[in-house]
């Protein structure tokens, strides 16, 4: 009896091991989704192409890079993602746009790694600026992006995503206890329960869903990893450098994995940001209702950025004043323009034809002229700019008016330090 125990043990613990080292296995979309429509035929020309990489800091960058436009694409994949999830989106905005996607390396296990790994394919591409877009994970990195390298960021969408928080932390603490002690093979079965039992009846039963997601590549040690990015805090800052990049927040109503605090808290992070919510499409709203979210992205890559076009404004004012151009300064101000400062205790008021003739009577300067802060609400905007000369420094405060298409300052408050 004891040996027929020791036997059983032996069996039971032989079973274990060997479970524990049995990876999980990756299924073929094409087997599983019997469809030919364009969604399937799309995917099988676009796994066809070859794709880059590029190593950082010992970690090997696999992504794609193609189309053709004057601006770039960004496309930042969720948790359990790789380059090719975006291939609805990447065949729509190609023709129009140069599209960058990558795989993040199973390795990385923080913001400031993915970051470098990012920034190097930006350089390696010679990208200054993109347009992004990521989701769940990848919305969360973007955030942090947008942070940390702002100049870089020209508009961000902010995909079925989060802010900084501690729910995700506190709500799976146990489950990210026991996790790395789990077979590979259990996480993958976990995983898939979910799937069936949540993400796929979330997106309205989409076949399509159902059998893409079990052909993403996965690991534990992926899993792991990804998940300590997505709690992996960050500072929050709100400097005109941050404020001035549009933003885009796309949601759906009945994310399973993205819950209702969560949703809201994003959008108190963002209080600027457009809002676009689908509606039962589920967490993956660029897979199975892929038509929808390519408009919704496009239209907002078409919307002018007010900011951009304010600016232009400003460094018009800011040339003007060095170089005495008394046309850039006409361009600059509403004819009707006053300007203000405080004379004798009181508020002097100055016409915009006595400032011109003072630019005249002052003619070439060579101040330092920063852009300080700034705020658009619809068609009227204020921003504060400072002249640095050697001795002193100007702080203007300008009110700005869209009038007719363009951006002028019908009024500007200023003081000397």
């Amino acid at each position: 009896m004891k040996k027929k125990l020791k036997l059983l043990t032996l069996a039971v613990l032989l079973f274990v091991v060997t479970s524990y080292f049995i990876p999980s296995t990756q299924k073929d979309f094409f087997k599983h989704y019997n469809l030919k429509d364009e969604a399937s035929i799309s995917l099988k020309k676009f796994q066809a192409r070859s794709v880059k990489s590029v190593k950082v800091n010992g970690q090997d960058w696999k992504y794609y890079v193609g189309g053709k436009g004057k601006k770039t694409i960004l496309f930042l994949h969720g948790m359990g993602g790789a380059y090719d999830l975006w291939w609805q989106q990447i065949k729509y905005f190609e023709n129009d746009y140069r599209v960058i996607s990558y795989s993040l390396p199973e390795n990385v296990n923080s913001l400031e790694k993915a970051k470098k790994g990012i920034l190097k394919i930006l350089e390696v591409e010679k990208i200054d600026t993109f347009y992004g877009v990521g989701t769940s994970m990848g919305g969360y990195i973007l955030q942090y992006l947008v942070q940390e390298v702002p100049n870089k960021v020209e508009k961000a969408v902010f995909g079925n995503t989060f802010p900084v928080n501690n729910i995700i932390t506190t709500k799976n603490k146990k489950k990210s206890q026991i996790i790395p002690w789990l077979p590979e093979i259990l996480i993958s079965k976990l995983g898939e329960k979910q799937l069936n039992a949540k993400l796929v009846p979330a997106a309205k039963n989409s076949k399509l869903l159902a059998a893409f997601l079990p052909s993403l590549p996965f690991s534990k040690k992926q899993f792991i990893n990804r998940y300590q990015v997505i709690i992996n805090p960050f500072a929050i800052k709100n400097n005109y450098d941050i404020e001035r990049i549009p933003k885009l927040i796309i949601e759906s109503d009945n994310d399973p994995l993205v819950e209702k605090i969560l949703r809201k808290n994003l959008k108190k992070t963002y209080p600027k940001a457009k809002i676009h919510t689908f509606h039962n499409e589920g967490h993956f709203p660029y897979i199975n209702a892929a038509s929808k979210y390519n408009n919704t992205l496009a239209l907002f890559f078409n919307e002018e950025n007010d900011f951009v076009e304010i600016e232009k404004t400003v460094n018009n004012y800011f040339e003007g004043r060095k170089t005495a151009n008394i046309d850039l300064l006409k361009v600059s101000f509403s004819k009707n323009a006053l300007l203000h400062t405080v004379k004798n205790n009181e508020n002097f008021k100055i016409t915009l034809e006595d400032y011109l003739k003072k630019v005249r009577s002052d003619g070439i300067q060579k101040p330092k002229t920063t852009i300080i802060d700034g705020s658009v609400i619809n068609n009227i905007a204020n921003f504060q700019t400072s002249f640095d000369y050697d001795k002193i420094s100007y702080v203007d405060y300008l009110t700005l008016m869209k009038i007719n298409g363009s951006w002028q300052i019908i009024e500007k408050t200023f003081t000397k330090i």
